[in-house]
C-alpha cells in the first residue's frame, strides 16, 4: 500500500493525518482534494504548504500518525 493509498483510507475515519518529509525532518499534516494532496509543513508562515500529485505524497513523505477524534 502506498502512502497516498494509506491517506486516502485513513480520511475515512480519521481527521488529522500527521506526515514527515524524511529528507528533510519537516513534519505536518496532509489531505487530499480534487487537485492531489495538500501537504501543511515545515515553515510556520506557510512558504512550505503545497499541492502535489499522489505519486510526489508517495515518493516524499510518510504518514507518522492518524488521529481518529
Amino acid at each position: 500500500m502506498t502512502e497516498y493509498e494509506k491517506l486516502v483510507a485513513a480520511e475515512r475515519y480519521a481527521h488529522t493525518v500527521e506526515i514527515i518529509e524524511p529528507t528533510t525532518g519537516k513534519i505536518g499534516v496532509a489531505n487530499t482534494t480534487e487537485k492531489g494532496v495538500a501537504v501543511f509543513y515545515g515553515a510556520d508562515d506557510g512558504s512550505d504548504d503545497k499541492v502535489i500529485t499522489a505519486e510526489e505524497f508517495s515518493k516524499d513523505f510518510r504518514i507518522t500518525a492518524i488521529i481518529d477524534n
